[in-house]
């Protein structure tokens, strides 16, 4: 892709892309997150998810629950530059309300929270040439850096000046940035709080919802549309891949919020109810059922956000959050 010294953001909004921004908003519409859900920390946990999904795209090899526990505060068991990835990150999200998503001056700020301790230029942009690789081969070359500044100063020229929906806008931000690729190191998950920061800014309900879990669980989808926007010369491939993330990160909030219980799985969230450090061992001997069958039961209740586990598996306790 050819960048100059300005952008001049190239996109065609199809029937496609309409209508899923249409299935967007009526999704949006309709799912009704509660007040408890909200005081069971519902933010902070999906806020753990978005940390961890983001980082794991970037090879960040520790888990949801280590990620989890340092958010807590609890020491883990890791490598040192993850585990201060993870605070990095954390940082960041806990702000991600503080700032406007048309300012540069805050993206810059972000990045240095993201990137601190790591590189020598973090909150800066790059003064050295950038290239993405593949297999050992170069596949593509960032714009030089001489003109990053001018090209980031127009994108937020371009963010500001729109009147398009913050949806679209944060898809057509989100491939311009790391088209530009405008600093050493943290552009991937840069690019991913912003699109967050800009959903939050469209619906409130989006700080529930884990957008970056789903662009995890399709990474080399996510990467594809990337280098074909790239070869294309526009931003339609990845747009479409946002939008289509999106409704899905949706479909699963909705499923789980329409969810219908079965009988052991009544049971088990009244048992949780009266002893919250119940363990399923002892569920299984009161319904008089295999464990693998509470097991079974535990894991939809937790897939679908009705229960989750607090700390771990031998101290922790179980919360019904919904």
């Amino acid at each position: 892709m050819n960048l100059f010294d300005k952008v001049n953001p190239i996109f065609n909004i199809d029937e496609d892309m309409n209508e899923f921004l249409n299935n967007i908003n009526l999704k949006l519409n309709d799912i009704k997150i509660t007040d408890k859900q909200k005081r069971k920390n519902m933010i902070t946990k999906s806020k753990v998810r978005s940390i961890h999904s983001s980082l794991a795209i970037e090879a960040n090899s520790l888990s949801l629950f280590d990620v989890e526990n340092i958010s807590e505060h609890k020491q883990i068991i890791g490598k040192r530059d993850e585990i201060q990835e993870v605070k990095n990150a954390i940082e960041a999200y806990d702000k991600i309300n503080d700032y406007d998503y048309k300012s540069e001056k805050d993206f810059i700020e972000v990045h240095g929270l993201m990137m601190k301790y790591f590189d020598e230029d973090n909150g800066g942009y790059r003064n050295h040439g950038e290239g993405v690789e593949k297999d050992g081969k170069v596949i593509y070359m960032a714009p030089e850096s001489l003109l990053v500044p001018s090209l980031m100063k127009s994108l937020f020229e371009f963010i500001k000046n729109s009147d398009m929906n913050i949806i679209l806008l944060s898809a057509i931000f989100h491939y311009y940035f790391v088209a530009i690729h405008p600093f050493s190191d943290g552009n991937g998950r840069l690019a991913r709080y912003w699109v967050s920061l800009m959903l939050i800014n469209y619906n409130r309900d989006f700080e529930f919802i884990p957008i970056e879990e789903e662009m995890y669980l399709n990474h080399e989808e996510y990467y594809s549309s990337i280098a074909q926007c790239h070869v294309n010369g526009n931003a339609n491939v990845f747009i479409k891949f946002l939008l289509k993330t999106i409704n899905s990160s949706l479909d699963k909030v909705i499923k789980s919020s329409k969810f219908v219980l079965n009988d052991i799985q009544n049971r088990i969230i009244e048992f949780i109810i009266n002893d919250k450090y119940i363990t399923q061992n002892t569920i299984a001997e009161k319904l008089n059922v295999n464990v693998r069958t509470i097991k079974r039961n535990f894991k939809v209740l937790i897939d679908n956000n009705i229960v989750e586990r607090v700390g771990s598996d031998k101290n922790g306790y179980w919360e019904v959050i919904n």
